[in-house]
């Protein structure tokens, strides 16, 4: 039987179009610690609920659902990412200490798989968990990275965890470095060369003002 290819690969460039234009909308939220990134998602769902539009946002649930798509339990998923604390010994131990044990290509995959998802459902935020770097080239997404001098990071956690302003600082020093790394490891390229669309330095705009330039790069955008 004889195959028409132009006309199947017209018709396979249409059902890409088209998966493609049913992506999204989305949001990826990005922040340096101390940055309030859960309290913005948040607003941002009351305030696009508010105008009819059932939005979400996402944070741990990425893990939780990769976590079972893996059989493994969240806090050994959670270890396997944290690349500065493992080391070759820590490898061999627990690839011959878990029946379940997954290298990190495999955990990778699932967490793409699992935030895409979200992604493609739309209507979504997706908080860390390097979305930047999984939903880079997906259309119809806003990539946002919150900002602020250190010294007012600090100032800010300490106020809002209710503690000193020493371990507010070493928490973001440490946090810093490991979110730095999780987006490496996810983009395959070094942070200096990942792009965000909006980047907001979060002392000089209050939240209602973030949620203001977020709405408007959304517009000029022209993500619906």
């Amino acid at each position: 039987m004889s195959i028409d290819l132009a006309a199947y690969f017209s018709q396979r460039y249409q059902q890409e179009q088209q998966k493609k234009s049913s992506v999204g909308p989305f949001i990826t939220i990005s922040r340096e610690a101390g940055c309030n990134a859960s309290g913005l998602a948040r607003d941002l769902v009351r305030y696009f609920r508010k105008k009819g539009q059932n939005w979400h946002f996402v944070n741990k649930e990425i893990m939780e659902q990769a976590a079972r798509k893996l059989q493994l339990d969240q806090s050994k998923l959670e270890f396997k990412l944290e690349l500065e604390h493992k080391t070759h010994l820590d490898e061999i131990v627990w690839a011959f200490g878990d029946k379940h044990y997954k290298n990190d290509k495999k955990i990778r995959e699932t967490i793409t798989q699992v935030i895409r998802h979200y992604a493609f459902e739309g209507n979504i935020i997706v908080e860390g968990r390097a979305g930047v770097s999984v939903l880079g080239n997906v259309p119809n997404g806003l990539h946002v990275r919150l900002e602020a001098p250190f010294e007012w990071r600090v100032k800010s956690l300490a106020k809002r965890k209710l503690i000193s302003e020493e371990k507010a600082a070493e928490y973001i020093l440490e946090t810093d470095k490991k979110r730095k790394i999780l987006l490496e490891q996810f983009a395959g390229k070094p942070f200096s060369d990942i792009y965000f669309d909006l980047r907001i330095n979060t002392e000089s705009f209050s939240q209602k003002q973030q949620i203001e330039l977020i709405e408007k790069s959304m517009e000029l955008k022209g993500i619906e």
